[in-house]
């Protein structure tokens, strides 16, 4: 990893130009994201000084009176998906952060009246090559990125992650989803899409009929987490 750190601003670039030999212009900069995760196991290698996690930007919005770190799309995934296997510790700002996002999804969900789970996810759009189409979705509030009110996809992964966080909530959750006919053979569904530009008049919502098999895996973790009490937590 260590050609994709830059040590003038101690953070990780988002990829590498192999053709102009040279590190992408984007950083991973947000502590509230996946890329704690990255920085975490690469500090724990000694791959990257520790300095790394403390570049990892912390800028914090007001939720609903409680304060909250900002990530980029105000998904699930961003905020949750690294607590599969680092562990958390209570009264933090990090700890303080997750339960907060976690809530204010589920009041979204409330006050727009549908099931609540906001994530990168596919949603109801195909292509040439008839796939899914895929990018981030985000609750309100919560993202920095401009225009999160125009979709309306939710995805039961970002429920099941939930279920670290506030398991009875998330339990009733995919309940409902699993009432709006979103359990397949091999699980629940990719996502539910409400977005009214993509769907076919008379539809108030189109189902995304396709499995991702990283979406299944972090949910038989987050179901492990809640089950097992945080077995892949232990073995750090």
């Amino acid at each position: 990893m260590g050609f994709l750190y830059n040590r003038s601003n101690n953070l990780f670039a988002i990829g590498f130009n192999v053709k102009d030999y040279r590190l992408d212009a984007g950083y991973y900069d947000l502590l509230a994201s996946e890329a704690r995760l990255g920085s975490f196991a690469c500090i724990a290698q000694g791959k990257v000084p520790v300095e790394n996690w403390f570049a990892l930007g912390r800028l914090l919005t007001n939720v609903e009176g409680e304060p909250i770190l900002l990530s980029w799309s105000g998904s699930m995934f961003e905020y949750l998906m690294p607590l599969l296997v680092m562990p958390t510790y209570e009264n933090t700002l990090l700890d303080q952060t997750c339960k907060a996002a976690v809530g204010w999804q589920i009041h979204y969900g409330k006050k727009t009246g549908k099931p609540w789970g906001i994530s990168e996810s596919g949603y109801n759009m195909i292509n040439a090559s008839s796939h899914y189409q895929y990018r981030a979705f985000g609750a309100p509030g919560l993202g920095l990125k401009r225009g999160l009110e125009e979709d309306s996809v939710i995805a039961p992964y970002a429920s099941a992650l939930a279920l670290m966080i506030a398991p009875k909530e998330a339990y009733e959750n995919l309940k409902l989803l699993r009432k709006e006919g979103l359990e397949g053979r091999y699980g629940f569904y990719e996502a539910i899409d409400y977005t009214p530009s993509r769907l076919q008049r008379g539809q108030t919502s189109a189902i995304v009929y396709s499995y991702m098999s990283h979406h299944q895996g972090m949910s038989l973790l987050s179901v492990a987490y809640l089950l097992h009490d945080k077995p892949m937590q232990k073995t750090i």
